[in-house]
């Protein structure tokens, strides 16, 4: 499967950290000169191939975005499975971060949960593969390239997951709008997974129930709920501030 990624930056990052990923760039004739040669330089280092088209091209590929004059044809990134994810934990005493996905669909929603995932020390992220997004170009540019650096696993039953990752000695906490107790009230173990659900519904029942503890998030003002990626990563940056700053 092929997908799509574009944007000067996301295309640069895409060529210096994975370029083994990209199958081919395309740049606008009209693209500044200083830029175009960073590109061809960095596709001749990883021989890959770079094709001048007219910019009308690039619109017709990826219709409504702003492309930036470049766009990159990329394979799909392999996903992990979850036996070999727990193996990249930091063993016993060392603190880990991992995150759950509960179907989360809207694909900006997950670049933005893998953007900060990367930047709160989260080893992997772990999503099932039905009824989710997937590491689209849309997941590519909204994460920054994030989405090309922390590993992805791919998981069956969210609630056996969740059960595997307690064996491996993690405490695992459901956030959940609803909740009675609060994370600021709650400890965040140095050794954590942290399970966000979809955007409409949040952690199915059984998948929390799986799981050791159920936190909320206080908020003021009549909005109900926070956004599932910016739920996730107060919640993340809340176990950081625990674990890793000394605060």
């Amino acid at each position: 499967m092929e997908d799509f990624c574009w944007g000067r930056n996301p295309v640069i990052k895409l060529l210096e950290d994975e370029p083994a990923l990209c199958l081919k760039v395309m740049a606008s004739k009209t693209m500044q000169r200083t830029t175009l040669d960073h590109i061809a330089g960095l596709c001749r280092a990883a021989g890959i191939p770079l094709q001048r088209v007219e910019p009308k091209a690039l619109n017709s590929m990826i219709e409504g975005v702003n492309h930036q004059g470049v766009v990159a044809v990329i394979a799909a990134k392999p996903m992990m499975n979850i036996a070999d994810a727990l193996d990249l934990l930091p063993k016993p005493p060392s603190r880990a971060l991992a995150v759950l996905l509960d179907h989360v669909q809207d694909p900006h929603n997950l670049g933005a949960m893998i953007r900060s995932a990367e930047a709160a020390s989260a080893s992997f992220l772990a999503l099932p593969l039905r009824r989710s997004s997937l590491p689209t170009g849309t997941v590519v540019k909204t994460s920054a390239g994030a989405s090309m650096r922390l590993p992805l696993a791919s998981v069956g039953n969210t609630a056996s997951t969740v059960r595997e990752f307690q064996e491996a000695g993690l405490w695992t906490v459901a956030l959940d709008s609803g909740a009675k107790r609060s994370i600021y009230g709650a400890a965040l173990p140095a050794r954590t997974l942290l399970v966000v659900g979809s955007e409409g519904k949040g952690v199915g029942r059984t998948t929390a129930s799986a799981c050791d503890e159920t936190l909320s998030i206080p908020i003021a003002g009549e909005v109900g709920s926070l956004n599932a990626s910016v739920a996730l990563a107060v919640a993340m940056f809340e176990w950081f501030r625990l674990n890793c700053t000394g605060s």
